[in-house]
């Protein structure tokens, strides 16, 4: 992130109601710190606001804290992370403007990191991630909410046999039938290699729906039980990358995974289906028939 705080300055600005802070991560315009609140750790975030954006952009990236916070709150349940005990507040650290809020402080490693460690997950976890993934979708479905960025870097994997494993940053989250933060029309939130097909129509806005997170999630799946993304190639650039997506079929995940039942495998392999039409229509319905390969 461009112009990280100086720690100490945060904490500064903290005082007295964040103790023993310590830098965790940061990307793009958001950094993490670990911080204690009440003796109790928590995701401590920091948003850099740039003064050289224009009010659109300026907007929109208040927007997303806001709309973050307001689906997170809507969505209480295992399969998210959780708001902390400190609301969204603008600080000015060295005439730079940041917002700061909390989220609950999670002890794993997201699945990017596994996936570098060439880790390789069995049927039970996989399994788990799946449910974790469509009971999300479901609930936000249920909350006229579309994630718009499943990926590995955004589902945590934890200890916790009853949580294991929870999904984060809401930041981007489409309000369907809502207004869009930003006037731009072509303008498309998310991470290209994630991105359902849908998503490059012209008029994508009207025809949104909770599949385009089934898709991603079916990505984010077989690219974490193969080690390989089913569409993107490494080293291409984006314009062949976006192609892909729209044209090119993906390698059935059994030939990469031959030791996973053939039912999982076709369960995932429907769920990056192109058209949105031919992936489930039922996640419940789906949800039954991942349980039963547990």
């Amino acid at each position: 992130m461009e112009h990280l705080p100086d720690i100490k300055q945060l904490q500064d600005s903290l005082k007295g109601k964040v103790d023993r802070l310590s830098y965790f991560d940061q990307g793009g315009f958001k950094a993490v710190y670990k911080g204690y609140v009440h003796e109790r750790p928590e995701a401590i975030k920091v948003v850099y606001i740039p003064a050289d954006i224009n009010e659109e952009d300026r907007i929109e990236l208040i927007g997303r804290v806001k709309r973050e916070i307001e689906a997170l709150d809507k969505c209480k349940s295992p399969e998210f992370v959780r708001l902390g005990s400190l609301p969204p507040e603008s600080i000015n650290i060295n005439r730079i403007d940041y917002i700061i809020y909390s989220e609950e402080f999670l002890d794993g490693e997201n699945l990017r990191s596994k996936l570098k460690e060439n880790y390789k997950p069995d049927l039970p976890e996989l399994v788990q991630l799946t449910k974790t993934l469509l009971k999300a979708i479901k609930l936000l479905k249920e909350n006229d909410l579309i994630h718009r960025d499943i990926k590995p870097d955004n589902a945590i994997k934890l200890k916790s046999p009853e949580r294991p494993f929870v999904i984060l940053d809401l930041g981007i989250a489409f309000k369907i039938h809502g207004t869009a933060l930003t006037r731009n029309s072509m303008f498309r939130p998310g991470t290209l290699p994630y991105m359902a097909p849908e998503m490059f129509n012209p008029r994508f806005r009207e025809n949104l729906d909770y599949r385009s997170d089934m898709y991603s999630a079916g990505v984010t799946v077989y690219e974490y039980a193969s080690g390989v993304h089913p569409i993107r190639k490494r080293g291409e650039d984006a314009y062949t990358t976006m192609y892909r997506i729209l044209k090119t079929q993906a390698q059935p995940l059994s030939t990469l995974r031959p030791d996973l039942p053939p039912d999982f495998c076709k369960i995932i392999d429907q769920l990056i289906k192109k058209l949105p039409a031919l992936r489930p229509a039922s996640i419940q319905m789906l949800l039954n028939k991942v349980k039963e390969l547990s």
